[in-house]
């Protein structure tokens, strides 16, 4: 069921959307400071049309020299690392990924 809200309502949760995009912070943090709540937000961002896409840049990317070992691939963001052996299980990486995707750090 839809929320009902009035024009002032609405433009105020518009604006703290805008707002935060233009921070440049994570939405987590941003919440934080302005003492907002998360969930909250997310739902009106939902609500508003903005669904967050992350682009990944090639500078997000490191290069990995050639190497003849081929024992697998680590992949690395911020302070997580994964390492992915040559036959991994993808299940246990779906679990992985999952999990991280949940967590609200």
């Amino acid at each position: 069921m839809t929320r009902s809200l009035s024009p002032e309502q609405k433009r105020e949760w518009e604006e703290k959307v805008r707002q935060q995009k233009e921070s440049g912070q994570s939405m987590l943090k941003w919440c934080r400071e302005q003492q907002i709540n998360y969930e909250s937000m997310l739902y009106w961002r939902k609500r508003f049309g903005w669904n967050p896409t992350k682009t990944l840049e090639r500078s997000s990317f490191k290069e990995l020299s050639d190497s003849s070992d081929n024992t697998g691939v680590t992949v690395e963001y911020r302070q997580v690392r994964i390492h992915l052996a040559k036959n991994f299980d993808s299940t246990v990486l779906m679990q992985c990924l999952r999990m991280l995707k949940a967590e609200k750090c």
